[in-house]
């Protein structure tokens, strides 16, 4: 039971009707160019709590995959020119190809090792775009990467992107919802709980790891395509170490066994990432604070402290006018 079902259908229409008309109201672009960011990088953040939070497998290289959508996707467009809506396919399918040679060895490895494994792939595949220059343009990285296009109509402005980016992370939120009710979710969540019982039951648990880090990085690949066209530029400087740390806390802090934790998270850190710009240099230093307390005092990060906050708008006045509906006991 969560607040979602509690507040029934007038709490899901006032949302739907915020989330579309947002826009509206925003009159500062730089505000829903945040807003957007956040959008692109729950797409990493959702992918990240299936492997993470479901699989129980952690990874600290997802600025990775993000990377690889973002260069296949942009390079298609620029030499090809490939139209956006084929380029996205195929950065998914480049980045998935990549999830799953990293998940073959991950077999074998589990815990500190298996988190080493993922920053070594990280920092090697920046060092490739950083050193390929003919192909990846080294430090300067690619510019100019063409605009989407929808209908024949150019995407050029911060509200057109907004409402591109809510279409596809509300496409990328319902297929992780649905893969995490679905059978392959409960085994996601058998091999977390107890990888010995779960093969013992027949589960054929490597194959189901492979799958985990493949569904992984093509929702960062995805990630990376629309942020290649909503940035027009792709750099190095995009794709680091500290990038893979906040995705990463992303997941823990909203809540990493759950999809709405993926959304709350990444809003609330990218925002908050943004307040702090003028400490950048301690990023990491706080993104650590940051994860210490979650982990203390939210262990099931914000999501899951929603039972409390069902039980304190139950007993709001303004509850059952407004929002609240008792659970059937049916």
């Amino acid at each position: 039971m969560d607040i979602y079902r509690l507040a029934g259908r007038k709490f899901n229409i006032i949302l739907l009707a915020i989330v579309l008309l947002l826009p509206l109201f925003i009159s500062n672009l730089y505000y829903l160019h945040i807003i957007n960011l956040a959008g692109i990088y729950t797409l990493i953040t959702l992918g990240l709590n299936l492997l993470s939070g479901y699989t129980g497998q952690v990874s600290m290289g997802q600025a990775a995959y993000f990377a690889i959508g973002t260069y296949v996707s942009a390079l298609l467009m620029i030499h090809f020119q490939i139209s956006f809506w084929l380029a996205v396919p195929a950065a998914i399918l480049a980045a998935g190809v990549f999830g799953a040679l990293i998940g073959i060895p991950a077999m074998k490895l589990s815990g500190p090792y298996l988190v080493l494994a993922t920053v070594g792939f990280g920092e090697i595949t920046r060092l490739v775009i950083l050193n390929w220059t003919a192909v990846t343009k080294g430090a300067a990285g690619l510019t100019a990467i063409p605009l989407p296009t929808f209908l024949s109509i150019k995407i050029t402005s911060e509200q057109d992107f907004y409402y591109l980016i809510i279409a596809i992370v509300f496409v990328g939120t319902y297929i992780a919802y649905r893969l995490a009710h679905s059978k392959i979710g409960r085994t996601f969540s058998a091999i977390r709980e107890d990888e010995l019982a779960a093969e013992a039951m027949g589960v054929p648990v490597n194959m189901y790891k492979i799958a985990a880090f493949v569904i992984s990085a093509m929702y960062a690949g995805m990630a990376g395509s629309l942020f290649g066209v909503f940035a027009g530029v792709a750099s190095p400087d995009n794709f680091t170490f500290d990038d893979s740390v906040a995705f990463l806390c992303m997941s823990v802090v909203g809540g990493n066994r759950s999809i709405a934790g993926a959304i709350i998270g990444t809003f609330l850190l990218t925002v908050l990432s943004e307040a702090l710009r003028t400490f950048q240099a301690y990023r990491l230093v706080i993104y650590g604070g940051i994860l210490i307390f979650t982990v203390i005092y939210m262990p099931q990060g914000i999501y899951g402290m929603a039972p409390i906050f069902n039980k304190w708008i139950e007993r709001q006045p303004f509850a059952k006018l407004l929002f609240w509906q008792k659970p059937s006991r049916e």
